[in-house]
């Protein structure tokens, strides 16, 4: 079960394939600034509590995920939003409660506990919960 987790957590971070490939030379890549709270608590570097070796960072609108210290080099880009911005449809109600991520893997994640210290995410299609606390 804790490979599931890590198999999970890593996909969620390097599935995605650089957004450049798709602009023209000149193109510069736009990344809307997002300011909410969640967006800012968000921030920084986060441990997955099953595999500690696994950490994800947040950094303005990109994350990048690393294993025992050595970052797999991709970017992913990500919004915090009130609905799920892939078909899943799914939506709460509740604002800022869903991490969108882009790319090849378009995915997204209920954001069920944000803290300063802890971070739970619910990948939306698989209903699996991943565990993170703030390093």
């Amino acid at each position: 079960m804790k490979a599931i987790y890590l198999i999970i957590a890593l996909l969620f971070f390097t599935s995605c394939k650089d957004n450049n490939k798709h602009t023209k030379p000149n193109e510069e890549v736009k990344i809307a600034k997002t300011t909410s709270k969640t967006h800012k608590m968000l921030q920084g570097t986060w441990v997955n509590v099953v595999d500690t070796l696994s950490t994800i960072s947040f950094e303005g609108n990109t994350s990048k995920n690393s294993y025992n210290g050595v970052d797999n080099g991709r970017n992913i880009f990500f919004t915090v939003d009130n609905t799920c911005a892939t078909n899943q449809s799914v939506t709460t109600g509740e604002e800022n409660k869903y991490l969108n991520t882009t790319g090849a893997a378009e995915e997204c994640y209920y954001i069920k506990t944000l803290t300063k210290d802890e971070l739970e995410l619910q990948l939306v299609a698989e209903e699996i919960v991943l565990k993170f606390r703030k390093k």
